[in-house]
């Protein structure tokens, strides 16, 4: 576990590489897994089916982290944290039905764009992802990933084509710094693995102030990601639970493409 957190022993790294590229997701949270599709099915057979206690985690994984047991440590992160604006007032205009696909729709392209840019999907919670970065899955320049994987979702969320009712408005936030990253659980049992602390708590706070197609990235991730901020619109912001101001550069998603002028 400590060699999988420092990027010392980058095994687990690499096997989430080729596992990614087998269709299809959804993905262990993990090691990468995909559930579903050809390639879930024979993996399913090895031990990587959906942990029934966690179905965010393979069963394989679970077992080898039980043998760790509750474990973890403070090391640095960078989260990212999506949601999507105004979920209320769309979903009142939507049947249930649609508006549950109008979520797995955000959830698939949340998805991609943190496996492609070697993130963790921490977790969905409702209209919202999380998304979580660190030297051991990302490589040294995890802050530079997260906001790669902010951009990208952003950009195909704003187009037409990404969902069957249309654009979805996402906002994002991508703040770096130091959290506590391992498994939890109760009793010694361990069904999670996670990031807590500060970071987390103020990353979420970002995003609830971005507005569709922002993306708000605070100084300590935009200068470790070396984000050329100079150009960009800066904001200090007031987070609720902080008594310290937080300063952020604002990313904005590009123009839909002239194609999708012609998509339905």
């Amino acid at each position: 576990m400590r060699g999988f957190l420092s990027g010392e022993d980058p095994g687990m790294a690499r096997f989430r590489r080729v596992m990614r590229h087998i269709p299809h997701g959804p993905n262990c949270k993990l090691c990468a897994a995909p559930f579903e599709g050809p390639g879930g099915a024979v993996l399913r057979q090895f031990g990587f089916a959906r942990y029934p206690g966690n179905p965010a985690i393979c069963g394989s994984c679970i077992k080898g982290l039980n043998k760790m047991g509750v474990y973890g440590a403070e090391i640095e992160v960078s989260l990212l944290f999506a949601d999507i604006r105004g979920s209320t007032g769309i979903g009142e205009a939507m049947s249930p039905t649609d508006f549950r696909a109008y979520l797995d729709a955000f959830y698939k392209l949340s998805a991609k764009a943190i496996l492609d840019n070697d993130g963790i999907v921490d977790k969905f919670v409702g209209d919202e992802v999380i998304g979580l970065f660190f030297i051991g899955i990302s490589g040294r320049e995890h802050s530079a990933a997260a906001i790669r994987a902010a951009r990208e979702l952003l950009s195909v969320a704003g187009r037409m084509v990404a969902s069957a009712s249309g654009r979805i408005p996402v906002g994002a936030a991508v703040h770096t710094g130091i959290a506590f990253v391992g498994t939890t659980g109760a009793s010694g049992s361990v069904n999670d693995f996670t990031a807590l602390g500060d970071v987390v708590n103020t990353t979420a706070r970002l995003a609830g102030e971005a507005a569709a197609g922002e993306l708000l990235v605070s100084v300590e991730a935009a200068t470790a990601g070396s984000l050329d901020s100079a150009p960009l619109e800066s904001r200090t912001l007031s987070v609720r639970g902080r008594s310290d101001t937080v300063d952020v550069v604002v990313l904005r998603s590009p123009p839909p493409p002239n194609q999708d002028l012609n998509e339905p």
